[in-house]
């Protein structure tokens, strides 16, 4: 199965990444519209993480349901033939605006360590190659290894860079991590999963308890850095991307991934339909500690 995928989908999407950004943002729309038309399960994640988290109502959670599943059908695309295969100098055209770059430029000229934590909204993928094309330094970024051993290869040498160094989630990687940061390096995570292993804590996201996990607060903790969080919303013909300087007066990982949270909040309700809603987002781990959920 590997070698047939290898053999008849890199070939495709290669020839693919060569199309302007409007053509594949129209495949990645009918990607979308099938997806929501044949995935039941996806769609019902979709649609009851969207009334749970008060998007929408159960008049309009069809609507707005589908318009979802079109920019996820997007971020699919955009991801696997522009940001996958295509270089960071050709990525990086495509953004318009840069909110807040001349912060983050300040934190490299004053050779400090940075922390980039891009939650699941808008083309992350895209921020990453973006944000590594315009500062030089090391970047090194966790990633969850996938099972599918063509998918996994494809996606470890699309986001595979001169000065972008993904680690997975792993001991190893975590290491890396802190490594960098003694580095006076760059690191990049996704901020917003479940807290599926290790340590988690409960925190309030759009009025409802999620169980997150806390390795961007450790991180955070390390002397002088500097943390951003990052969006990369669409535009016409392109993407804006806003870092979003984030610190908190407290040692509690409690407290800081709930100040964390509530940027999160914040940063989706600019483009509600671009996060990732089919995310199980309110799933409970079996190792979560229910008699701490009202915390």
């Amino acid at each position: 199965m590997y070698l047939l995928k290898k053999i008849i989908f890199t070939p495709i999407l290669k020839i693919l990444s060569w199309l302007p950004l409007s053509i594949l943002r129209n495949i990645g729309a009918i990607i979308g519209v099938l997806a929501f038309k044949f995935s039941k399960k996806g769609v019902d994640r979709l649609k009851n993480n969207l009334i749970t988290t008060g998007m929408c109502s159960e008049k309009d959670v069809e609507s707005m349901a589908k318009a979802t599943a079109i920019e996820l059908g997007k971020t699919l695309i955009e991801t696997v033939c522009i940001a996958w295969h295509r270089s960071r100098e050709y990525n990086a055209g495509f953004f318009k605006r840069a909110i807040n770059f001349e912060i983050v430029k300040l934190a490299y000229d004053e050779n400090k360590p940075i922390i980039f934590l891009t939650p699941h909204i808008g083309n992350f993928e895209m921020a990453v190659k973006y944000t590594a094309n315009r500062i030089k330094r090391n970047f090194t970024i966790l990633y969850k290894p996938s099972k599918d051993k063509w998918f996994n290869e494809m996606m470890l040498n699309g986001r595979t860079e001169d000065n972008i160094i993904p680690v997975p989630t792993s001991r190893q990687g975590i290491l890396s991590l802190v490594k960098s940061l003694r580095n006076k390096e760059i690191i990049g995570m996704l901020p917003d999963n479940v807290a599926s292993m290790g340590d988690g804590v409960w925190v309030n996201f759009f009025g409802k308890k999620v169980f997150a996990t806390i390795l961007a607060a450790k991180m955070m903790s390390y002397n002088e850095a500097k943390t951003f969080l990052v969006a990369s919303y669409r535009v016409k013909n392109g993407f804006e991307i806003e870092y979003i300087p984030f610190s908190v007066d407290s040692k509690d990982v409690k407290v800081i991934m709930q100040s964390m949270y509530n940027e999160f909040e914040k940063m989706i309700l600019k483009a509600p339909t671009e996060y990732f809603w089919v995310y199980n987002r309110f799933r409970i781990p079996k190792h979560a500690s229910l008699d701490t959920i009202q915390e």
